[in-house]
């Protein structure tokens, strides 16, 4: 059997041509390496040439522009103080005689000290012996005006018995002149007796009048003299129990600026005492914020790792320090074991603005120059905006930005003529 065995010739490629083809495609692709190295280092020139700062993205914050709800408000250390502290005073001068020492626990109407003050003892137990002098004056003028009153309508009672008489003198008179009885002098005499009857009753009359007038008008005088000294006595009987002191509020002593069995001047400043149930909190605000804070201004107030809610009550008109200070007051119930002046964190809500294009602060606004650098691709172009209020952690974005917008809020070292900045990775 005859076999015939083919060779490999059909198999064979010509060493020459793969390697001139391989060349090619390395050729080829070197030079679209090339030219895309080229126009990466063109374009990256351009980008650097055009920008006026180049810096890593790492070295940089960054704030996305959002919707949300800007809150304005001011933060201040602050205090507990006593909303109510009354500094009681002595009224009189005498020397006092304690009843309490500082930091007694006192009631109201708890008596806290005694003024003693002979001069004004003295002074009441002569007035009040002038006042049952007048009173007993009083009673005499009355039962002499009506021993008076009593001799006037007898002199009265007889001038109208006097009068009758001479009025039927008179009718005797007439009918006996009548009949030639008696002579035309007596008749004259009878009329004349008439007449003067007449008048002393007129008169008796008229000095009742005048004489009860003046009776009563020493009765009115000696009344309005004891109603005098009776306030006379009334005032001094007040004076006199001013001289207990008594705690207006209950609380606590504060300060006792006198010791005891002290003599004491009138209108000295004696004791102070502390109402614990009326705790404000005295805050202070950097004066930027004045014209901002408003009582009734709702407020938060942080006091051992725990918040309370608060109302600003007053704000200063005077600046001191650079600064203004501000009262608030707890809205709900006090917290517990308040001490005076015990340190505490104030924050006063001033706004409340929702639906507002925000973003967080940064020190680039520190030194805002109307401008902010907005982050597009691997480049921060610098785009005009404006700024409305701020609070401690946004910023009010008003015009030149919209929501979504990227921008740099790091600190940034550029000049007027930068308007934009080449980011790296």
């Amino acid at each position: 059997m005859n076999m015939k065995i083919t060779d490999t010739s059909a198999q064979d490629l010509m060493l020459g041509q793969t390697m001139r083809k391989n060349r090619r495609i390395v050729m080829l692709g070197a030079a679209v390496l090339l030219i895309g190295v080229a126009v990466w280092a063109f374009i990256y020139v351009a980008d650097v040439s055009m920008s006026g700062l180049v810096m890593e993205r790492s070295a940089i914050r960054v704030s996305t522009v959002k919707r949300g709800t800007l809150v304005r408000e001011v933060v201040s250390q602050g205090r507990i103080v006593a909303a109510n502290s009354p500094t009681l005073f002595s009224p009189e001068q005498g020397y006092i005689d304690m009843a309490v020492k500082a930091g007694d626990t006192v009631g109201r109407d708890q008596v806290l000290a005694t003024i003693v003050s002979p001069d004004l003892n003295e002074l009441l137990a002569q007035e009040t012996a002038n006042l049952t002098r007048i009173e007993a004056d009083l009673g005499r003028q009355k039962i002499e005006s009506k021993r008076r009153k009593l001799e006037l309508e007898q002199i009265i009672a007889m001038a109208q018995v006097s009068e009758k008489a001479m009025v039927r003198e008179k009718l005797r008179a007439d009918e006996a002149f009548n009949k030639k009885l008696i002579r035309h002098l007596d008749y004259e005499k009878a009329e004349d007796d008439l007449e003067r009857a007449k008048l002393e009753l007129t008169q008796a009359k008229q000095n009742g009048e005048l004489a009860n007038e003046s009776l009563g008008f020493d009765v009115e005088s000696l009344t309005l003299q004891l109603k005098s000294q009776q306030l006379l006595v009334d005032a001094l009987q007040r004076r006199v129990h001013e001289l207990t002191i008594k705690s207006p509020v209950s609380g606590m002593v504060g300060n006792v600026q006198v010791v005891n069995r002290q003599a004491v001047a009138a209108n000295q400043a004696l004791i102070t005492v502390v109402d614990l149930s009326a705790f404000e909190v005295e805050a202070t605000v950097p004066e930027g914020f004045a014209d901002d804070i408003a009582p009734l201004m709702e407020a938060e107030i942080t006091l051992g790792g725990s918040s309370y809610p608060g109302v600003v009550t007053a704000i200063s008109p005077e600046v001191v320090n650079g600064g203004v200070s501000a009262r608030i007051r707890f809205a709900d119930a006090l917290p517990e074991n308040l001490r005076q002046s015990q340190r505490l964190t104030a924050k006063i809500i001033l706004e409340h603005k929702p639906n507002a294009l925000i973003v967080n602060r940064g020190s680039f606004f520190d030194g805002f120059r109307g401008h902010v650098y907005k982050l597009q691709d691997n480049k921060a172009l610098r785009v005009p905006v404006v700024l409305g209020g701020s609070s401690l952690k946004h910023i009010e974005i008003m015009d030149g930005l919209q929501e979504g917008d990227s921008i740099i809020i790091s600190s940034l070292t550029t000049t007027a003529t930068d308007e934009q900045i080449l980011i790296t990775d």
